[in-house]
């Protein structure tokens, strides 16, 4: 990264520049632990420049995140995850990223491109996105969205569920192992407080535009 002005500091500044970017996994897991040790007993400001959003998000006390050499948001690791400024954003940080659906109008609301129930969010949702992250998504028994397993992946302490619903792909991580295979049905849940909206052409988050609803009413 191409730094395009001076930093000026009456402390010492400390640049690094990816600097773990060429050591195996366990290795970097190590490293982080004993760069952030050592910013820390020494005092010193650090600009640490990455890639790798898990770096990011246990190192620093605060994150500028940059996209063509413009800045996306700059914020405390906990605000770029929960409340994240754009599109680009919320789907850079976390892992999956969060799932972007897009939106249909109905009479009552808006609902998800493909289906005609339930309703996701109230009011006009012209130009809008839903954005959930797949831990924020759960698997209900008898309510929920319905919605079609594609895949599924085992990552060892959790799985992700790849579904689709209406014309729309969603992932939701469990815990452990899931047990469906592609073309189960499943029911899915997930709160109004967990519920992102977004502008669809600009990215820009939108905080009064529509209200979401809780997804949990039973469908058919």
């Amino acid at each position: 990264m191409a730094l395009g002005r001076a930093i000026i500091a009456e402390a010492p500044v400390c640049l690094m520049d990816e600097p773990l970017s060429n050591l195996d996994a366990k290795l970097r897991q190590e490293m982080r632990g004993e760069i952030r040790t050592l910013q820390q007993r020494l005092g010193i400001t650090m600009i640490y420049v990455t890639h790798d959003q898990t770096e990011a998000m246990s190192m620093a006390d605060r994150i500028i995140l940059l996209r063509d050499g413009r800045i996306e948001q700059n914020g405390v690791p906990e605000e770029l995850y929960t409340r994240p400024a754009n599109a680009f954003t919320a789907c850079f940080i976390g892992t999956p990223p969060m799932n972007m659906v897009q939106l249909a109008p109905t009479a009552n609301g808006a609902v998800v491109a493909g289906t005609t129930e339930p309703v996701v969010l109230e009011g006009p949702a012209d130009g809008l996105m839903l954005g959930v992250r797949p831990e924020h998504i759960s698997i209900s028994q008898h309510s929920g969205v319905s919605a079609e397993v594609v895949d599924t992946e085992y990552h060892g302490a959790d799985s992700i569920i790849n579904c689709r619903i209406g014309s729309e792909l969603l992932a939701l991580r469990v815990p452990g192992r899931a047990n469906f295979g592609a073309g189960a049905r499943v029911r899915l849940r997930w709160s109004a407080g967990d519920v992102h909206v977004f502008e669809a052409e600009s990215g820009r988050r939108c905080e009064h535009a529509a209200r979401p609803r809780d997804v949990t009413g039973k469908v058919a």
